[in-house]
């Protein structure tokens, strides 16, 4: 366990990439169970919808058909289980952190709203770039390719979660 938390830390460190997580279909299943909890709770703890479930599912799985479908355009469709572990075991470890930003923003401690805003951009750029990091790995091409394919990725993402914003909010007549 402590080899794969070095890995995935590696690849947060961009020393690493999606190349290097061992094809096993026991550690995809457990990472992208982990990255499920991990969203589930922090949608939880961001949110009072009671969609925390729906949310974490349309995360994964919005997040899995965009990356097997950039991979399949490149080329590289085999290379999906690796790159999508790689997403979501990097996933998780920026969540540990965001939950605990999240639970001192809950705090209400108006003194760290400055902090608690710029420790939640720090950990936003830093899931970007490790994004781009994954998709230059595994696309194999240059930053003017993977830029533009995490960009997407995070569009596509946010326009999931004002989808469901959107069904969650009361209807007005």
């Amino acid at each position: 366990m402590h080899g794969l938390l070095m890995l995935f830390i590696d690849i947060l460190l961009r020393r690493r990439g999606p190349q290097d997580v061992p094809a096993s279909k026991f550690l995809d299943g457990l990472t992208w169970g982990a990255a499920f909890v991990a969203s589930a709770l922090y949608s939880a703890l961001a949110t009072t919808d009671g969609l925390w479930l729906m949310r974490a599912g349309a995360d994964l799985l919005v997040g899995a058909v965009f990356t097997l479908a950039v991979l399949a355009l490149f080329g590289r469709p085999a290379r999906f289980r690796q790159t999508y572990t790689a997403q979501c075991g990097t996933a998780v470890l920026l969540t540990v952190p965001a939950l605990a930003i999240g639970l001192l923003a809950q705090g209400g401690d108006a003194s760290l709203a400055v902090v608690i805003r710029v420790l939640f951009t720090i950990l936003f750029v830093a899931s970007l770039v490790v994004t781009e990091h994954i998709f230059r790995q595994a696309l194999e091409c240059t930053p003017w390719k993977s830029v533009p394919v995490t960009l997407a990725n995070l569009m596509l993402a946010l326009w999931v979660s004002r989808l469901i914003d959107a069904a969650a909010a009361p209807a007005t007549t």
